[in-house]
């Protein structure tokens, strides 16, 4: 076999064309094909008829993506679910459905912008909408609500990844720091069976929080606090959890939000962050993609573990090790307050 890489020209017309690969799963995402496939293989007219779509169009993307391994095509030119397609579908652990259309939908046009964010070092989000993304998602509820179940898309798969390589049990009170819909804090709580738990996001968010936990049976052991963590975090708790909070914001931003937290810690509390950390040199990373998204969509940065450990000093707090964990995507990031 011949493992000789493709010339230049043509590995670049690979990197080139990348989005079409996205764009092709993108549609598949907003067609919810791997939700009509999850009960069996059908066709591409069996799909068109019931995506409302034009049939011999859909066959093309269909075999493009087929070829890529999301979807296969087997010998009755029916097409079926691969581990890949899996993923496409609405409601399994680490969905990447939601992910796909927000990133190919709201996010496309500021990527296409980027020379915008590199030329001045603005956000191309804002250049491209007029607002700041956090506004469009409260000005867009549709949009807003699909960015949410990404995250949750996200949180799976830390649940998955990340949680088993930390122990939890020794800490007693535990706030996760814009814990959204409480999904990961209520999986750190069956991992701490004696702790108990608080999620801190704005008042909308938790609203919904609330409501959660209830159909989930955690009342009695979480509850929720309505905030901003750039005017306070909930004091005195034993571990504090920051999943994907610092890397929405510049140095400046997140240095409030760590002195915030600083305040609100006891001597020995910790930290938690569960982020991207790039690594130095030249080897592949997704974190540093990851990095151009926050650059273009938010203003904020993944950071390097030097990076980590200078902001946290200048919170007053002191990073004390950084676990890799079995997705290159999240590390957590130890800080405590000595």
């Amino acid at each position: 076999m011949n493992n000789q890489l493709p010339p230049p020209p043509a590995q670049m017309m690979q990197m080139i064309t990348g989005f079409w690969t996205s764009c092709c799963i993108y549609t598949a995402a907003k067609l919810n094909i791997a939700d009509h496939l999850k009960d069996g293989p059908q066709t591409a007219n069996q799909l068109a008829e019931s995506t409302h779509s034009h049939a011999p169009s859909l066959h093309r993307v269909l075999r493009a993506l087929s070829s890529v391994g999301v979807f296969k095509e087997n010998d009755q030119q029916q097409y079926e679910l691969t581990p890949l397609g899996n993923t496409l579908q609405a409601d399994v652990p680490g969905s990447m459905k939601a992910m796909a259309i927000a990133q190919l939908g709201d996010h496309f046009n500021a990527w296409g912008n980027l020379v915008y964010s590199v030329k001045t070092g603005k956000i191309s989000f804002d250049n491209i909408e007029g607002m700041s993304v956090w506004k469009y998602y409260e000005t867009h509820p549709d949009e807003g609500v699909n960015f949410m179940k990404a995250m949750s898309g996200l949180t799976g798969a830390v649940i998955m990844n990340v949680l088993p390589e930390y122990d939890f049990t020794a800490f007693k009170t535990i706030i996760d720091v814009g814990g959204g819909n409480g999904t990961l804090l209520m999986a750190v709580l069956d991992k701490a069976p004696n702790a108990k738990g608080i999620v801190f996001d704005k008042e909308y968010v938790v609203a919904e929080t609330k409501k959660i936990l209830a159909q989930k049976g955690y009342t009695n052991r979480c509850e929720t606090a309505a905030g901003s963590f750039f005017d306070f975090i909930p004091a005195n708790a034993d571990a504090y959890i920051m999943k994907m909070v610092l890397h929405d914001w510049n140095d400046e931003q997140s240095l409030q939000i760590l002195k915030n937290c600083n305040k609100a810690m006891k001597q020995g509390s910790k930290l938690l962050v569960l982020e991207s950390v790039i690594p130095e040199g030249n080897e592949p990373h997704p974190g540093k993609f990851m990095d151009i998204n926050m650059l273009a969509m938010t203003g904020g940065m993944e950071r390097t573990e030097k990076e980590f450990a200078s902001l946290f000093a200048k919170a007053g707090l002191k990073l004390s090790r950084v676990i890799h964990t079995h997705t290159p995507l999240f590390s957590i990031v130890e800080a405590i307050k000595e």
